[in-house]
Formats: structure tokens, sequence, C-alpha cells
């Protein structure tokens, strides 16, 4: 027994659902790419910042920006993005060059279609629509795998911080 009606107004829900969809392709395409061909870190850590900041009403791409840099660092912020900011620079996924604005106003805007699980639930629209064909079959499981990954990689990225002392080039002290 089916359970999708096909009253006018369930039809006018899907028709909204796909509008929003289709208009935010490219943010939610934006964001499977980094998780399915990068680690997902600087994803998972705009996730944490916009749960407690809030999303474009609070804080804007910039602002992300430097609070991204302070959680994760440089080196995972600017990943997959080819600038002179990125230490591999040019070596494996590049989603885009200078800086990673596309992605953290992508984030945004994502938060703003889908609310606090933005993160969830784009992946696993790009798993079930535009995603490799990897993905097609179970969307759902294999987003949550993407996610899961991204999470282990940011607990990692997050693991120690270190900081650098300016009246010594190579001395370095881990922050606790």
């Amino acid at each position: 027994m089916s359970t999708i009606n096909n009253t006018p107004a369930d039809n006018l829900v899907k028709m909204v659902y796909d509008h929003a969809i289709n208009a935010h392709r490219h943010q939610i395409e934006v964001l499977g790419l980094e998780l399915q061909h990068a680690s997902g870190v600087r994803a998972i850590a705009a996730e944490e910042i916009i749960r407690k900041r809030g999303g474009w009403g609070h804080i804007d791409g910039h602002l992300l920006f430097d609070a991204c840099d302070e959680l994760i660092g440089n080196d995972r912020l600017f990943e997959s993005y080819d600038d002179s900011c990125n230490p591999n620079a040019g070596e494996g996924f590049v989603l885009g060059e200078g800086c990673p604005f596309m992605s953290l106003e992508a984030y945004l805007d994502l938060h703003e279609l889908f609310g606090d699980d933005w993160l969830a639930i784009a992946l696993v629209q790009y798993g079930a629509s535009w995603g490799d064909e990897g993905l097609w079959d179970h969307p759902l499981q294999k987003s949550a795998a993407l996610v899961d990954r991204a999470r282990d990689e940011f607990d990692k990225a997050c693991t120690m911080k270190f900081r650098r002392f300016s009246d010594q080039p190579a001395r370095f002290e881990a922050v606790v």
C-alpha cells in the first residue's frame, strides 16, 4: 500500500520541495563533492559553528571563515582549494580556487534551507540525485558513512592545537 497521496496539496508540497532543491543544487553539490572527495573537516567545523552561533542572520562567510580557521586551522580550512594558503595546493581533488568562501556560503545557504540538520539532509539529497553512481543505491546509509568519516577526521584535526612563538621561528608548544 502506497503512502504517497496524489492530492493537490501533496503535489504542491512536492513541487515546492523540488524547486527548493533545484534552486540550491550548486550548494548541495559543493557539499557533496567535498565530503565525497576530501576530508569534510571544513563542513563539520562549519556545522559546529553554525549550530552555536546561528546562520545567515548571525554570521556571514567572513565570520565563518575566521571561526573555522580558529577551530581547524589554515591547512584544513583551505583543503581542496587551489590557493597559496593551502600547503597541498595542486594535489588531489580541487573544488575551487582562492579562499573557500564558495563552500562556507554554501553551508550557510543549506542551513537556511534545511535548518540544523542541513549537513545530513543535503548530503542525502546529493547522494540520491547527483553523487557518484556508488551513492545512488542506499544514499541514506552511504551519506551517513561519509559524515561519520568526516567527523572522525574533524576529531583528529581538533585533537591537538599548537602555538607558535614569535621569538623563535621553529618553536612550537601544544595548547591544551
